[in-house]
């Protein structure tokens, strides 16, 4: 039975957007695996889709260092054949000044943010059925200036040059490769964003939050549903003709 099935691989999938996306996946029929590095709630929330029915992995590993990752796609397509979906979730952001950040700083975000979504497609794409679908997850902060997670912005920025390129090279094959960008979303990431903001503006880390996001036309920062719905609808046929493209799931933040 888990040959017939669809396959999806999710990076950063142990909570928030990326658990939202293996659910997500898992309801529509795919076999998920989930990656993170986070051991301890990986494997709570692979029994979690579990204990729903679904069919679900779960892969311990670092992403900040990429020669783990070809062994862990082997084993996945080992276990459960071919990949049909990749979904490159996994990222990080720390907040500071731009004259504060350190090289250290630099490379803990673009490890993970950009270097570990090239190697994750290096190592999957060849591994990939014909027709399937690479979805890389970077943000509005791509395209607007974002002065105290610069590192952050950077990477996003990259991801979306990235998935251009990539969407032409695989194209002979009929993968498709496309980007969402979210805008402001409930989860731990965001909660930590304001909790360090407001320490360098002597703000509650709502006010600080409210600064920096400013007015959001939908009226509500997003669920991560609403973004694992949108991976859903480019993981699926119903988007077998769109590639090298950007979706801002944002609430209609970037039309301001």
């Amino acid at each position: 039975m888990s040959l017939e099935k669809k396959v999806g691989v999710i990076t950063g999938a142990a909570r928030g957007l990326g658990y939202s996306i293996a659910e997500e996946l898992a309801s529509s029929g795919h076999i998920v695996h989930l990656l993170d590095r986070d051991q301890e709630q990986l494997q709570a929330s692979v029994d979690k889709l579990r204990a729903s029915g679904y069919e679900a992995y779960g892969w311990s590993i670092d992403l900040a260092d990429p020669d783990l990752i070809p062994e862990v796609i082997m084993n996945i397509v080992e276990m459960t054949g071919n990949i049909d979906v990749l979904v490159n979730n996994a990222g990080v952001n720390f907040v500071k000044p731009i004259d504060q950040v350190t090289s250290t700083d630099w490379d803990f975000v673009l490890d993970i943010n950009l270097k570990a979504v090239f190697f994750m497609i290096q190592a999957a794409a060849p591994q990939m059925r014909e027709g399937g679908s690479i979805i890389n997850i970077a943000s509005i902060a791509a395209n607007s200036p974002r002065p105290l997670s610069v590192a952050y912005a950077a990477s996003k920025a990259g991801v979306l040059s990235l998935t251009k390129t990539i969407s032409i090279v695989l194209a002979p094959r009929r993968i498709r490769v496309n980007a969402i960008c979210p805008g402001a979303m409930d989860t731990e990431l965001l909660s930590k964003m304001a909790e360090e903001m407001s320490s360098l503006s002597h703000s509650t880390p709502e006010q600080s939050l409210q600064n920096y996001l400013g007015p959001i036309p939908l009226g509500r920062i997003s669920e991560p549903t609403d973004v694992a719905k949108a991976v859903s609808f480019l993981a699926s046929d119903a988007a077998s003709y769109v590639t090298g493209q950007s979706l801002n799931v944002c609430g209609g933040v970037t039309v301001q």
